[in-house]
C-alpha cells in the first residue's frame, strides 16, 4: 500500500513537470510570435510596407531632360532629344502570343525576333525592350500598341543624346550609353550635374503581376539636369580641327594633339585630337581599314581600339616633348642667377658627353660653335641647354619641375589626366639632367605643355585649366561659375619679359621661322622628340604664344610619327600649321593686327568684277591690270559675262588668269590641286598655273605649306595659297 501511493504521487509530480515545460515552451513561442510582430510591424515596419508596395505596383522610368552642353558664344554642342522607350510586362501577355507580338515588335523595330522573344519569356514584372526609339519608329509601334488592344505593352517617350556638330570637340565632350549615362569626356566628368533625377510611371498589379484594372496610373515628374557653358569656342575649336586633320594627313602621322589656352585666365579655347570619332555613332571605327575587318576582330582588339579612338591625348597620354621643353631649363637658369641670355659663355661642338654618354646637338656633325643663351634658344642647341642644367644642378632643377606640377597633373575638370613622368632629385642623375634640359627622358600632355607656355605669356604664373566656365539651370540660373585660379607664380616677371624675346628671336631668326603668322608678331619654339630610338619614331611639335606684344593665346600642336617626304622636324612639320592656326584664330577673335606687311616678292592686284560685261570688255579690263582671261567654251565677244573665278575682291599677282562664264548655272570644269611643297616659288607658279589654277604666293624659299591640300579637286581658276620659307636649319 504505501509502495503504491508512492508511485501515484510521482507520477502525479512527473505530470506536472510536463504541463509546466509546455507552458514554459508554449510561452517562448508566444514571446516569439510577439517578438518578431514588433520586428515586423515596428522595426521593419517601413521596409515591409515599402516592399508590399512594390509588389503591387509597377514602375516605369521617365528619363529625365539631360542638360545642355553649350560653348562660349551659346552654340549647341550636345543635346537632349525627344525619343521613346518600350517596355513590356510579360505577365501580361498569353504565352499563346508571346512569339506573334515578338515577330511584329522586332519587324517595327528592326530588331532580332529571337532577343524580343526571349525578353518576353522572363519571370520578371517589367522588361525593357528598346530605347531610343526614332519618330517614324514610335509612329508604327503605337499603332500597332492600339489596333490589337495590347495590354502591358508601354512606349513611353523618353530621350536619347546627340551632339548637332557630329565629331567637333568629340574627345572633349564624350558620349552617354543606352541608359544616357555619361561614358566620356565632360558627359561623365560633369554625370551628377548633367543627368538630374529620373521620374517614374505608377500603375498597380495583383499577386499574379498582372494589371488591376480601373486603376490611374500615377506621373512623377522627372528633375531635368543643369546645362553646362563652356570655355571652348566652337569656331576656334573648328579653326583647329581643320587645320590639325590636314597636318596629319598631309605628314602621313599616326595622329595629333593641339591645345589652345588663354594664358591670362587658364581658359581653354580648343582642345583636339585627331583621328576623332563621331559621338552619335561612337562604337563605328572612323579607320575604314579597321571597319573593314571589324567582324573578323575579337571582342578583345575591338575594344583596345575603341578605346584608343575615345582617349583624349591632349592629357591623357605623355610624351617626351622635346626642344620646346627647353624653357624650362632657361627660365629656371634665369630665375636662379645662374645665367643671363647674352653672353657668349656656351660652345657647341657638335656633341657633349655626359658620364660616358655622348649625345649630339641636332644640327651633327656641324656644330653652332660659341653661344649665349639665347642662341642656344634660337638655334635649339642641345649641348648649350645641357651646360646650363648643369650650372642648375639636379636638386634646384627638380624644385622647379614641382613648382609646374610636373609630377602630378594640371588637375583639370576633365577625367582620366595623365600625371606627367619626370625623374625627382632622389634619382636623377647628372646624365638624366643633361637629357631632361633638351626635353628627353621625360614625359609631358599636350595640355602640362600648354600651362607652362602659359606661364611664361602670363609673367610666370601657373593657372589652373578649365573647360566649363558655368553649370546653370536649365531657366538660367547660375549653380556654379569658375574663376581664374593663380595656382603659384613660379618665375618672375623680369625672367619671363627674357625668355618671351628669345622666342619671339626664335620664331623671326631661328628655327621656328615657319611659324610667322601674317599680320601678327608671335614667340614661340619648335621641337623634334625622338619617342622610339630603336624605330626612329619621332614627335614634330610647336609651341606659340601670339601676339607677342600682349598675348591672347597660347597653342601647342604635336604630330606624332610624320613620315611624309617633308621628314619630321617640328620646324617644316608643326611651325607651319601653328602659324597658320594662330593667324585663323586672331583674326576671328578680332584682335587688331601687329602691322601691315607685304608678303610677297611680286605686287598683287585686286580682281575686279566682271559680271555684266561682255565678253570684250572683260578681256580688256583684265589685260588693263596684266591678269589673263579664259574660259571653259567658247565665249562671243558680245556674250555677257555671268560668272567669274576667282570672285571681285580677290588678290592675285600679275600673270593670273581669271574665268569667266556667260551661264551662271554652267557645270563648271574642275582640276587636282598639285602638291608642290619642296619647290622654290618659279617651280611651283608654274605648276598651279599649268593645272589651270591660280596660286598666291606667301613669303620665299621653299614650300612648306599649301591651301587646298594636293591631291583635292577644285574648281579651274581657284586660288591656291603656298607659304614658302627659306628651310636651312629648321628645328
Amino acid at each position: 500500500m504505501y509502495k503504491g501511493v508512492k508511485s501515484v504521487a510521482f507520477a502525479s509530480v512527473k505530470h506536472k513537470k510536463r504541463v509546466t515545460i509546455l507552458l514554459i515552451v508554449a510561452l517562448l513561442g508566444f514571446i516569439a510570435v510577439i517578438g518578431r510582430l514588433f520586428y515586423v510591424q515596428i522595426i521593419k515596419g517601413d521596409y515591409y510596407q515599402e516592399l508590399a508596395y512594390r509588389q503591387q505596383t509597377k514602375d516605369r522610368k521617365v528619363e529625365a531632360s539631360r542638360g545642355t552642353i553649350y560653348d562660349s558664344k551659346g552654340n549647341t554642342l550636345a543635346i537632349s532629344v525627344s525619343s521613346n522607350t518600350l517596355t513590356i510586362a510579360p505577365t501580361n501577355i498569353a504565352d499563346d502570343k508571346k512569339k506573334e507580338i515578338a515577330e511584329n515588335i522586332a519587324k517595327i523595330l528592326e530588331l532580332d525576333e529571337d532577343s524580343v522573344l526571349a525578353k518576353l519569356n522572363k519571370k520578371v514584372s517589367l522588361v525593357t525592350i528598346a530605347s531610343n526609339i526614332k519618330k517614324e519608329k514610335a509612329v508604327k509601334l503605337s499603332s500597332y500598341i492600339a489596333e490589337n488592344e495590347l495590354k502591358g505593352v508601354y512606349l513611353d517617350e523618353s530621350t536619347t543624346r546627340a551632339y548637332p556638330y557630329g565629331a567637333l570637340l568629340s574627345h572633349v565632350l564624350g558620349f552617354t550609353g543606352v541608359d544616357n549615362q555619361g561614358l566620356f569626356g565632360l558627359e561623365v566628368a560633369y554625370e551628377d550635374e548633367l543627368a538630374g533625377i529620373p521620374g517614374k510611371i505608377v500603375g498597380s498589379i495583383d499577386g499574379g503581376g498582372n494589371e488591376t484594372p480601373y486603376d490611374e496610373e500615377e506621373y512623377v515628374a522627372p528633375q531635368n539636369g543643369y546645362n553646362l557653358s563652356l570655355t571652348i569656342d566652337a569656331t576656334v575649336q573648328s579653326i583647329v580641327e581643320k587645320n590639325l586633320e590636314k597636318a596629319v594627313i598631309e605628314n602621313i602621322a599616326d595622329f595629333g594633339t593641339c591645345v589652345i589656352m588663354r594664358p591670362s585666365t587658364g581658359e581653354v579655347l580648343a582642345m583636339a585630337s585627331y583621328p576623332d570619332y563621331d559621338p552619335n555613332d561612337p562604337f563605328t571605327p572612323q579607320d575604314v581599314d579597321i571597319l573593314s575587318k571589324w567582324d573578323e576582330m575579337t571582342t578583345k582588339e575591338k575594344n583596345t581600339y575603341l578605346n584608343n579612338m575615345w582617349r583624349n591625348k591632349c592629357m591623357q597620354d605623355t610624351y617626351e616633348p622635346g626642344s620646346i621643353f627647353k624653357v624650362v631649363t632657361a627660365c629656371t637658369a634665369l630665375e636662379e642667377g645662374v645665367s643671363d641670355t647674352d653672353s657668349k659663355v656656351y660652345n657647341c661642338s657638335n656633341s657633349m658627353t655626359v658620364l660616358g654618354q655622348r649625345i649630339k646637338c641636332w644640327r651633327y656633325p656641324r656644330s653652332h660653335g660659341s653661344q649665349s643663351l639665347r642662341d642656344g634658344i634660337v638655334n635649339s642647341c642641345n649641348p648649350v641647354l645641357m651646360q646650363v642644367s648643369k650650372k642648375i644642378g639636379t636638386e634646384k632643377y627638380c624644385e622647379y619641375l614641382q613648382a609646374l606640377n610636373l609630377y602630378s597633373t594640371t588637375g583639370i575638370d576633365l577625367p582620366g589626366e595623365a600625371s606627367a613622368q619626370a625623374y625627382k632629385k632622389s634619382n636623377m642623375t647628372e646624365l638624366d639632367l643633361a637629357t631632361t634640359s633638351f626635353g628627353q627622358n621625360i614625359s609631358t600632355t599636350t595640355l602640362q605643355n600648354a600651362v607652362i607656355y602659359s606661364a611664361i605669356a602670363n609673367g610666370g604664373y601657373l593657372m589652373q585649366p578649365y573647360v566649363v566656365k558655368e553649370v546653370k539651370t536649365q531657366d538660367g540660373n547660375i549653380v556654379k561659375s569658375t574663376e581664374p585660379k593663380v595656382l603659384k607664380q613660379v618665375y618672375s616677371k623680369d625672367t619671363t619679359t627674357k625668355m618671351m624675346s628669345m622666342l619671339y628671336d626664335t620664331v623671326n631668326n631661328g628655327t621656328s621661322k615657319a611659324a610667322q603668322a601674317t599680320g601678327y608678331v608671335i614667340a614661340g619654339k619648335t621641337g623634334t622628340a625622338e619617342e622610339d630610338r630603336v624605330n626612329k619614331t619621332y614627335m614634330a611639335s610647336f609651341a606659340g604664344i601670339a601676339p607677342y606684344n600682349d598675348p591672347e593665346i597660347v597653342i601647342i600642336i604635336s604630330i606624332y610619327n610624320p613620315t611624309s617626304s617633308q621628314g619630321h622636324m617640328g620646324g617644316i612639320v608643326a611651325a607651319p600649321v601653328g602659324g597658320t592656326i594662330i593667324e585663323e584664330v586672331l583674326r576671328y577673335m578680332d584682335v587688331d593686327p601687329n602691322y601691315s606687311i607685304k608678303e610677297n616678292a611680286e605686287e598683287e592686284m585686286i580682281v575686279p568684277n566682271l559680271i555684266g560685261l561682255t565678253y570684250k570688255k572683260a578681256q580688256e579690263k583684265l589685260a588693263e591690270l596684266n591678269f589673263k582671261i579664259a574660259s571653259d567654251n567658247t565665249i562671243a565677244e558680245d556674250k555677257v559675262i555671268q560668272d567669274q573665278v576667282p570672285k571681285s575682291g580677290a588678290s592675285l599677282t600679275k600673270g593670273a588668269t581669271v574665268r569667266v562664264y556667260d551661264d551662271a548655272t554652267a557645270t563648271k570644269v574642275t582640276a587636282k590641286v598639285p602638291d608642290v611643297r619642296g619647290y622654290n616659288v618659279s617651280r611651283a607658279v608654274s605648276a598651279v598655273r599649268n593645272s589651270g589654277l591660280n596660286i598666291r604666293v606667301v613669303g620665299s624659299g621653299n614650300a612648306i605649306i599649301q591651301y587646298p591640300s594636293a591631291g583635292e579637286v577644285v574648281t579651274k581658276g581657284s586660288i591656291i595659297t603656298v607659304k614658302f620659307v627659306d628651310t636651312t636649319d629648321l628645328h
